[in-house]
């Protein structure tokens, strides 16, 4: 791809932004089809329910054959490159990287406090937005709103790939960075962390099948189970890290004439709660699950049509939640127990978290016609 072209690209979304974020708000938010409000009692636990429950502003959902975008060419890297550093006439650090489907957008306007990396010294707290206002600031100290935030992680990634959107799944808001001893805060304002998932003509790519097992993952699952998501961290728009992990699609595959309603699944989520298995439910959304192929076939990795419940899940009935553990990455949203439930939209088959076979990874064979050549 060569030079005219990228700058071209640049300037037709540079001069038609106003109105791609008119449009991309509208498409990035999801429909809701009802509420799911229940208390239900299991193993001396009360699991209280309350979520909206989200389906796309689509009447189909084909079958789609994806696979990790692209790399960049050096050219058009060096272009973006130049762009990100040249954005404005302040004196903020940047970072504009990219190697085949992951992406990442940093800038600093300001260096950070000594003491923020040691964790013997400082403390901040961290919580879960589970319900909020676009147009309500949350941060503490911090007048950037939900929507504001949203926007920065559309516009940044859309100056690269302008065809990309992403809507928000999880939102953790991180409070001024106080001194363990005295109390004392060190930074201005509160953050901003984001985590997102890439849609493919208005319909979120929901959960991956590689999150579906955390008691047995690999290094290649923890790779695998990103793409097609970002996540951001950010406290303003001069202080900004993300990540974007991006599939493309190759082909669109059969389309379904018909998909299961939540009401047909439901009871088997409730099995799980009164098992003792689910202790919280956060969200569900109809949308996209990914999968493997097997070996040797036309594509290699594929999205179908699913329910896909966001959940806490444990093995063991009897054990209690430790929400200080995460898994291994640091990130507050990576609890070890927090994974996505995946259900067939065309068989109401669900995965087990407890499958430990090595063909747990690929599409069902119920629905391998589905992704056929005829």
């Amino acid at each position: 791809m060569n030079i005219k072209y990228v700058c071209r690209r640049l300037y037709l979304l540079l001069t038609s932004f106003v109105l791609c974020c008119a449009i991309t708000q509208m498409s990035a938010k999801g429909e809701s089809a009802g509420k799911w409000e229940n208390e239900y009692k299991a193993y001396g636990r009360t699991i209280k329910v309350n979520v909206d429950i989200s389906v796309p502003g689509k009447d189909k959902l084909p079958f789609l054959a994806i696979e990790p975008m692209n790399e960049l060419s050096s050219e058009e890297i060096e272009t973006f490159q130049a762009y990100f550093k040249n954005i404005d006439k302040s004196d903020k650090k940047y970072t504009f990287r990219n190697k085949k489907n992951k992406t990442i957008i940093n800038y600093n306007s300001q260096k950070p406090h000594p003491d923020l990396e040691n964790p013997e010294k400082v403390t901040t707290s961290a919580r879960s937005l589970l319900e909020y206002n676009n147009d309500t600031a949350y941060a503490e100290d911090n007048a950037l709103t939900v929507r504001e935030a949203e926007d920065l992680i559309r516009s940044n990634i859309q100056i690269v790939f302008p065809d990309e959107n992403f809507q928000i799944k999880d939102i953790v808001i991180y409070d001024r960075t106080k001194y363990r001893k005295s109390g004392k805060k060190i930074v201005d304002k509160g953050e901003y962390e984001l985590y997102c998932m890439q849609l493919f003509d208005g319909i979120p790519m929901a959960g991956s099948i590689h999150n579906a097992y955390r008691y047995d993952q690999t290094i290649h699952d923890g790779v695998v189970g990103k793409y097609g998501s970002s996540h951001i961290r950010l406290s303003d728009p001069e202080n900004f890290a993300g990540t974007y992990d991006l599939w493309s699609i190759v082909a669109e595959l059969r389309t379904p004439d018909q998909l299961l309603s939540f009401d047909s699944i439901k009871p088997q989520i409730e099995k799980m709660i009164m098992s003792g298995n689910i202790r919280n439910i956060y969200h569900v959304y109809l949308g996209y699950a990914q999968y493997d192929l097997p070996e040797g076939g036309k594509y290699k990795y594929v999205l179908s049509p699913a329910w896909v419940i966001w959940a806490d899940w444990l093995e063991d009935s009897t054990e209690e939640m430790d929400r200080d553990t995460v898994n291994g990455t640091g990130l507050y949203m990576e609890w070890y127990c927090y994974k996505p439930i995946i259900f067939n939209a065309i068989t109401g088959e669900a995965t087990d978290p407890k499958n430990i076979n090595e063909d747990r990874m690929l599409l069902p064979t119920s629905l391998m016609n589905w992704v056929g050549d005829d």
